[in-house]
């Protein structure tokens, strides 16, 4: 079953997804060229149209890379987030295209006023800069003020969420937040 964009499980869904429709649709032009190459002597008809399927099935091939390269962050991280307040919004295996730059975000948890994003824990410090730098530059052109924190340790994220950001959750402006949370999920993949 597809999971929706932001859920975990999301990535493992879509790799899942695209390598069936890769090796159904691939099945699907063998036997055709063999049909039209052994059964059918005379017409090309069934070449053609499997000349013409084999671009949609190249494209499902390299969806199936795309999504190949990224691994899903542990779902007890997930899960232990979500448990804080059902206030916030939580995402899960952002993958956020912006121009050439692609960044894989873990976990985002997104309130009215801040986003929150964790990231692998082998990036340098030079890379946190650059992966909250592509936020903010998603976010301020629609006119949003919210503060970007990202982190490249679960921990230090997690006290930060529980300290910092679920004691400010008593006026939450739903609207903004779940703005903020399409604003992610508008520019992920």
């Amino acid at each position: 079953m597809r999971q929706p964009k932001g859920e975990y499980g999301y990535i493992g869904s879509q790799k899942r997804s695209y390598l069936l429709l890769t090796i159904i649709g691939f099945l699907i032009i063998l036997t055709l060229y063999i049909i039209d190459r052994y059964v059918f002597t005379k017409g090309n008809v069934l070449l053609l149209i499997t000349v013409l399927l084999a671009l949609p099935e190249a494209q499902f091939l390299v969806k199936y890379i795309l999504y190949r390269q990224y691994k899903e962050g542990k779902e007890e991280v997930y899960r232990k987030f979500e448990k804080i307040s059902d206030r916030l919004v939580y995402l899960s295996s952002l993958v956020v295209v912006r121009g050439k730059k692609t960044l894989f975000y873990q976990i985002a948890v997104v309130s009215d006023k801040e986003i929150i994003l964790l990231i692998d824990e082998k990036k340098t410090r030079k890379q946190v800069f650059e992966y909250k730098e592509l936020i903010e530059k998603l976010i301020k052109p629609k006119g949003y003020l919210a503060q970007v924190k990202v982190y490249n340790d679960e921990q230090a994220m997690y006290s930060y969420v529980i300290t910092q950001l679920s004691t400010l959750l008593n006026n939450v402006d739903t609207e903004n937040q779940v703005a903020l949370a399409n604003v992610l999920l508008d520019n992920s993949i």
